[in-house]
């Protein structure tokens, strides 16, 4: 799907989390994710709007190109390029949510514990002492992503950390 084919979907009580085909009944379905007899898998995504539909259509273009690499077939250049172009914005968006789940995991709530930089540097694979001096770059220095503007436009997280 491309970016010019979105179009926003029903409430989620008025669609079922399988997707449906014309013509075509599913094989098997488990959860979200249904098989096809002609060897076509669907998985379903749900989101209330807004900017997620960006991710989807990215992470469909990802897709899209790893069938084409795995076909053995010769790769289109236009498919290299729309590859190249949305796994780069991709990339920098989840890049941008990744910093900004580092900044939640911090603060601290009444409810729960926030997270140690010990279990931050778990959950995203580095050591302990680069996610603290990471954390400081982005709480205290506010070099955050450029996608953070992206992420949290319109939100109650906009403001709540210096972006230069």
């Amino acid at each position: 799907m491309t970016t010019s084919q979105h179009r926003p979907l029903p409430h989620p009580a008025e669609e079922p989390m399988t997707a449906s085909r014309p013509g075509l009944e599913p094989r098997e379905t488990t959860g979200r994710t249904a098989y096809w007899p002609d060897g076509v898998g669907t998985y379903t995504l749900a989101f209330h709007g807004g900017k997620q539909w960006q991710i989807a259509d990215e992470a469909d273009t990802a897709i899209l190109a790893m069938d084409a690499i795995q076909s053995g077939k010769p790769l289109e250049q236009k498919l290299i390029w729309d590859g190249l172009r949305d796994i780069r914005r991709l990339k920098q968006r989840l890049a941008a949510i990744e910093e900004e789940l580092m900044l939640a995991a911090r603060e601290p709530e009444a409810d729960r514990d926030k997270m140690s930089f010990r279990e931050l540097a778990e959950a995203i694979g580095q050591h302990h002492t680069t996610v603290k001096e990471r954390y400081d770059r982005l709480a205290v220095e506010g070099r955050t992503h450029q996608f953070r503007r992206w992420l949290t436009e319109n939100t109650p997280r906009a403001d709540l950390y210096p972006t230069t």
